[in-house]
């Protein structure tokens, strides 16, 4: 008996340290807000403006199905940080720095809806957050008529008679936040550009699960008219109730680490990809004067499109070499998106003119 006890514990173990339940990280750009957004945040005197062409991201923990998840934190060894190079918006009227709570009601107001914040799954009372290709439900709508941008960078609108708000009901768990204090207050109409924390978590008591088969579960919101970037950490729990661990950089003992993990809008990101495209696309310089160099070895006469961040098509073409110049002399300083599309898979790369 004893050695099949033994036996079934090394087994155990061995999942354990093998098994890994988080998929990866997925950021979703959610929003691209517009004028008519950023006349209501001056209105209601939001203390960081949300400019013209600021970006709502959604960052969600990919689980495995069966697996939950349980928190983001930081630690001496791990720190978490989150960062803009400019500030964080916050919803001035019923803004959160951490889910709490809001009514449906109140959500529909001004621009609730893309408040910066920290979450286990919750945005607001009786609503989960999901992937946007995954509502559907269509959209709660917008008390003031806003939001209501259809900008390309975000893809599906959140608002109108083809609107889906990344929501589907669904009982949040309530997170808890331990060590975090002052470190939240980016997130809480103060401007500011950095969360950091080596001794602070954002934890869902008993573990929470996507409410959707794909299992991604919503951890932050942020919008920001800057360049975004993160290292997270995370806390999963297995079927089997054994936790894992997954840290940013520099794991030990039975820790992982997954790439996806660090996040900055400025490296290359890839978007609808099917894996059959190797991803060697590089943009240099960046930030950029009056060109950009397009690199790579697998996009020859591939289309490209140049995006501002309010989703108008500013410059498209075809990259006929390994090496393309891009004239950007004529375009306003400030944030683009090239957006080159090979063999039915898009793939995107952030840059700043300036």
């Amino acid at each position: 008996m004893k050695k099949i006890i033994l036996i079934t514990l090394a087994l155990i173990i061995f999942h354990s340290a093998f098994t890994q339940g988080l998929e990866g990280i997925v950021v979703e750009i959610f929003y691209v807000s517009d004028e008519a957004d950023s006349l209501d945040a001056d209105e209601n005197f939001a203390v960081y403006p949300l400019h013209i062409g600021s970006v709502t991201y959604r960052v969600y923990a990919d689980l495995q199905p069966g697996y939950k998840f349980i928190q983001t934190f930081g630690s001496p060894e791990h720190p978490m940080e989150i960062a803009t190079t400019t500030s964080f918006y916050n919803d001035p009227n019923y803004g959160v720095s951490v889910y709490s709570g809001t009514s449906l009601n109140n959500t529909r107001k001004n621009t609730m809806l893309i408040d910066s914040y920290l979450t286990t799954g919750g945005v607001c009372v009786g609503k989960i957050g999901v992937l946007k290709s995954e509502d559907t439900d269509g959209t709660i709508g917008n008390n003031q008529g806003i939001l209501a941008n259809t900008s390309a960078l975000a893809g599906l609108p959140i608002m109108g008679a083809d609107g889906v708000d990344g929501l589907l009901p669904g009982t949040p768990v309530m997170p808890n936040t331990l060590g975090l204090s002052d470190a939240l207050s980016v997130f809480d109409q103060t401007q500011g550009s950095l969360f950091y924390t080596t001794n602070g978590t954002v934890v869902a008591l008993g573990g929470t699960e996507g409410v959707t088969p794909s299992n991604h579960v919503l951890v932050g919101q942020f919008t920001t008219d800057g360049i975004l970037s993160f290292k997270l950490n995370v806390q999963i729990l297995a079927p089997n109730g054994a936790d894992e661990v997954y840290v940013a950089e520099n794991p030990s003992g039975n820790e992982f680490s997954i790439p996806s993990l660090i996040y900055s809008s400025d490296i290359v990101s890839v978007q609808e990809s099917k894996g059959q495209v190797k991803n060697d696309l590089v943009v240099y310089p960046n930030p950029a004067k009056d060109q950009i160099l397009v690199h790579s070895s697998n996009f020859r006469n591939a289309p490209y499109v140049v995006f501002d961040i309010t989703g108008q098509a500013v410059l498209n073409g075809s990259l006929g070499s390994e090496v393309n110049a891009l004239d950007i002399s004529n375009l306003a300083n400030g944030v683009y998106v090239l957006q080159v599309e090979n063999n039915g898979e898009r793939f995107v790369k952030q840059f700043v003119k300036n």
